[in-house]
């Protein structure tokens, strides 16, 4: 036989038991399920959204109260009647949320009714005149100075974020 030949031959015999040898490569693939539609989520400095001013822990009213300058032992701040998690359901019904932090500053008066709302942030104004609405129609338990009733700004620190 011819040398080249030879060589052709081996080397062709070599090559296919090394490709005879050679582990199996499997692809391991993950179909997305579910939705591909940007959802917002809404968080308040750390809060829980379910509970009433009366039912968070001390550390949790010590936030809330971290608002106001030099409030006395017995007075306490203005808070959402059912808890902040109302306002964020209803914020999230927006057309379209705006990403981004909103402070809202609402005056509260003694009864409980949201006279004015002010908005701060870097949001769209639309999104910010929506939210502040829907702060104004929220039902609150009124600030207490000296163990009575009385009128006081809340302030709502949201940060509306894409899931």
């Amino acid at each position: 036989m011819n040398r080249q030949l030879v060589a052709g031959l081996v080397l062709a015999l070599v090559a296919g038991l090394a490709q005879a040898q050679a582990p199996k490569q499997f692809e391991f693939r993950v179909a997305e399920v579910g939705s591909h539609i940007l959802g917002t989520s809404g968080r308040a400095e750390g809060l829980p959204l379910n509970r009433r001013y009366a039912e968070l822990d001390a550390g949790e009213k010590a936030k809330v109260r971290a608002n106001y300058e030099a409030m006395p032992a017995g007075d306490e701040p203005p808070y959402p009647a059912d808890g902040l998690l109302p306002v964020f359901k209803a914020v999230q019904t927006a057309k379209q949320a705006s990403l981004g932090q909103l402070t809202l500053v609402a005056d509260v008066d003694s009864a409980g009714k949201v006279r004015h709302v002010d908005t701060f942030g870097k949001v769209d104004a639309e999104f910010a005149r929506f939210a502040a609405r829907v702060l104004a129609a929220t039902p609150f338990k009124p600030g207490r100075c000296a163990g009575k009733p009385c009128n006081m700004q809340y302030v709502l620190k949201m940060q509306i974020a894409g899931l």
